[in-house]
Parts: C-alpha cells; sequence; structure tokens
C-alpha cells in the first residue's frame, strides 16, 4: 500500500471543543502532538481532511435531542468564534474540508465519496472528542470497509470518557495508534494496516 492511499481526518479541533481540555494536564501533549502528525502527513502526502462543526442559531440543523428549548448551550455556532480552526491545526488552502451536524464525520457529507475518489484505503482519525464525533467517525469509517486508526494522544475528552472509549472501541470499531509510531515508527502503522487489508 502507498502513502496516497492513507489520509489523516482531524475532527472538530476548534475553539469551542479544545477550550475546555486546553488547561488538563492530561490533554497538554496534545496541542504538539496534532501539530506534528499535521506537519508528518504533509510531508509524506497523506490526504489530509478536516472536520468542521457548525450549527445555525436558530436551532434548524441541529440534531433531534438537542433542538428543545432549554437544552443548553451549543458549541459551534456559525458566526461565533469557537467554530474557528485552533492555530495548531489550521486547514492549508488545498486541503479537504468537511462541515458536519452530527457526531459522523461521514454522514451526510461527502466524504467517503472523496476519500474513495483518491483510493483511500486508511485513515488516520485525530481530533475531538474521543467518546463522540471521533468514535462515530472511526466506526462509520470501518463500515465503509476503511482501516480507522485512532491515534490515542491525538485525541482529547473527559480523562475518564477518553480512556473507557480507548479500551473499549479498540480492535472493535477501530486500531488505536500513538503519535510516536506515526512520527517515527510508521513501518508498525503500515504492518497494522496490511494485516487488515488482506
Amino acid at each position: 500500500m502507498n502513502f496516497d492511499q492513507i489520509a489523516l481526518i482531524l475532527v472538530d479541533i476548534q475553539k469551542d471543543f479544545w477550550d475546555p481540555y486546553a488547561s488538563e494536564k492530561a490533554f497538554r501533549a496534545f496541542p504538539s502532538n496534532v501539530e506534528k502528525i499535521l506537519e508528518k502527513s504533509r510531508e509524506k502526502g497523506f490526504t489530509v481532511v478536516h472536520v468542521k462543526s457548525e450549527f445555525q442559531p436558530d436551532r434548524s440543523d441541529w440534531m433531534l435531542f438537542y433542538r428543545p428549548e432549554g437544552r443548553g448551550d451549543i458549541p459551534c455556532i456559525k458566526g461565533k468564534g469557537g467554530t474557528d480552526f485552533t492555530p495548531f491545526s489550521r486547514p492549508s488552502p488545498e486541503e479537504y474540508m468537511v462541515n458536519k451536524q452530527t457526531f459522523d464525520a461521514f454522514l451526510n457529507t461527502g466524504l467517503y465519496d472523496y476519500l474513495k475518489s483518491r483510493n483511500v484505503k486508511a485513515v488516520l482519525i485525530a481530533g475531538l472528542e474521543t467518546s463522540v464525533c471521533v468514535l462515530f467517525t472511526a466506526t462509520s469509517a470501518y463500515l465503509r470497509k476503511l482501516v480507522p486508526l485512532v491515534i490515542e494522544d491525538a485525541c482529547a475528552d473527559g480523562l475518564e470518557r477518553h480512556e473507557k472509549t480507548l479500551r473499549m472501541y479498540n480492535q472493535l470499531s477501530f486500531i488505536t495508534v500513538t503519535t510516536e509510531q506515526v512520527l517515527s515508527d510508521f513501518s508498525s502503522v503500515m504492518k497494522i494496516v496490511e494485516r487488515f487489508r488482506k
């Protein structure tokens, strides 16, 4: 398998999603890990995809459970600064952008058709939040016969939810890898992909 058959999908690395975790010790390396992985992916020629959540203030495109009044604040309202990508995850102009209104970056976004057109066979996934949009996106990739590799130390969430999701769904909905493997031991990542592509 060639490097151009691998995609990096960065899920919802936006101000509203990152700010609650920015001061947490457990995720101190998250910005640096994302930045390094993004740089390495560009260097290797991976397809890079940036996923962005953005919602209308009138709730018209909110998910079912969030539509009723009184459900509290919803992040990433269109026209507010919370939708902005963080400085360490900013897209380049040529990189593919996905706007979504659900937990799943594949649902009604055209992402799968785009990856298929580029002959992508495996996806590296990083982002926010591990137990929600990262999990749903990884599972959706798996159901579409892509090999989903979740970069465990380039994801963040409430610490307990983060750890439980990685423990419960590794080898079920995705395979976990580390930033170090992606940066310094990519042959081990390729072996994982080849094993499941046979």
